[in-house]
């Protein structure tokens, strides 16, 4: 037999994971309709959008019981590290050992699941903190940067967090300061006792930015912040930190900088982005966004409408606005007019963003969608999400309209 040194390895490597897979089976946490949590975080990594939501949901019901399972999944054994190994140590093997041998998938998407998920459940600190304080018992625990991480999923009793998250703030190590402005940014206020760390923030360019946004989340309790951040409106960082001192003061000037440049078309899509972000308090800003809409033709970065980006932030400003439902229907019915001169055409040539047909068929999807977000009884946008539930050759399109009829 060729290689029978690596074949023996092979089947090790293959032994060990399967026990492994084994343990994982042993300690798969709390049940919720008589499915494990180990079993509803497989449907929220490998279903449709709609059965994620599920997921999400059963995770939201099971709350702090969840949490020891969940944190079990982050700090398995390198499991992912062996599966690469035997992946390739099985991919020298002659062909009939290969088919002999078990194929195993070497992406991990448990552990950014398992965050994920943490993050819908926002646990107590009563049950989290308890778990973390040994990992951040000092800045050279293996774990101590993904501790760092993890409180920045804290819920209730989040303000016992914050306390490490501003001495990683303060570390000389860049990482910790990323991870820990992360973190900082989701606290609002009760991260007040970070901002005068957060001042001193502001001038390290690898955290400067969520520094700003921090702040602002943090609200009236950071006017101490005020100068500092006046200072950034003569910057490129001004409309970030325009957004951040409406927070801070909502009686001062700073959404009109941000409204007035929604106009101009160089600033628009960042100006509209942050309005975006400061929710319903941006409502003023609502005229101005629905007018830009009216003249928005382009695509993103990703070969995607800008029109559905600007749509999307108008939402959380204003999510019931019947407004934009016009603007949506008129280009909705631009999109439908395209896609069929493309199949009419015969045109199945590449673009820089794909077939026309389907890009065509993906535009038609997205506006609906929007369309039944504003409103779900708008039948423009429920036609077409039915459509393509119905008749749509494409899984993904069809998981997508499932999704979206799911949340109307």
């Amino acid at each position: 037999m060729k290689h029978p040194r690596l074949a023996v390895a092979a089947i090790v490597l293959a032994g060990v994971l399967v026990a492994f897979a084994l343990v994982r089976r042993s300690s798969s946490g709390p049940s919720y309709e008589g499915q494990s949590a180990a079993q509803w975080v497989k449907v929220f990594r490998r279903s449709s959008l709609a059965e994620q939501e599920d997921a999400r949901d059963v995770f939201r019901m099971l709350g702090d019981r969840a949490v020891p399972y969940l944190l079990s999944v982050l700090t398995r054994p390198h499991r992912m590290t062996l599966a690469r190994s035997y992946a390739k140590l099985r991919s020298t093997l002659a062909q009939p050992l290969q088919r002999v041998l078990p194929s195993v998938s070497t992406e991990d998407t448990e552990t950014p699941a398992a965050y994920d998920l943490l993050t819908t459940i926002r646990p107590s600190a009563a049950v989290l903190m308890r778990r973390l304080k040994p990992w951040l018992s000092s800045p050279e625990h293996p774990r101590y940067l993904q501790a760092i991480h993890l409180l920045g999923t804290v819920g209730e009793g989040g303000a016992e967090a914050v306390p490490y998250l501003v001495q990683a703030l303060r570390s000389t190590n860049k990482y910790h300061r990323i991870f820990a402005l992360q973190s900082l940014e989701l606290f609002g206020v009760k991260a007040r006792i970070a901002v005068p760390a957060l001042i001193e923030a502001l001038d390290d360019p690898a955290t400067h930015i969520r520094a700003i946004r921090a702040l602002g989340n943090i609200g009236l309790e950071a006017k101490q912040a005020v100068p500092n951040l006046e200072a950034l409106l003569l910057t490129a960082d001004r409309y970030v930190a325009a957004a951040a001192l409406h927070k801070i003061d909502p009686e001062g000037n700073y959404l009109r900088l941000l409204i007035d440049a929604v106009a101009d078309p160089r600033a628009r899509t960042t100006a509209i982005s942050e309005l975006g972000e400061l929710g319903p308090t941006a409502a003023l800003a609502v005229d101005a966004i629905i007018e830009a809409l009216k003249t928005e033709a382009g695509r993103d970065r990703g070969g995607g409408l800008q029109l559905l980006s600007v749509v999307d932030f108008l939402r959380k400003i204003s999510p019931t606005n019947h407004a934009v439902i016009p603007i949506l229907i008129e280009k909705l019915k631009e999109i439908e007019g395209q896609g069929r001169q493309s199949i009419t055409a015969g045109s199945v040539g590449l673009n820089a963003t794909g077939y026309l047909a389907a890009d065509a068929k993906s535009d038609r999807l997205n506006i609906a969608a929007r369309l039944v977000w504003f409103d779900p009884a708008e039948p423009h946008g429920m036609e077409a999400m039915l459509d393509t539930l119905h008749s749509d050759s494409d899984p993904g399109r069809r998981a997508f309209a499932a999704y979206v009829l799911r949340q109307a």
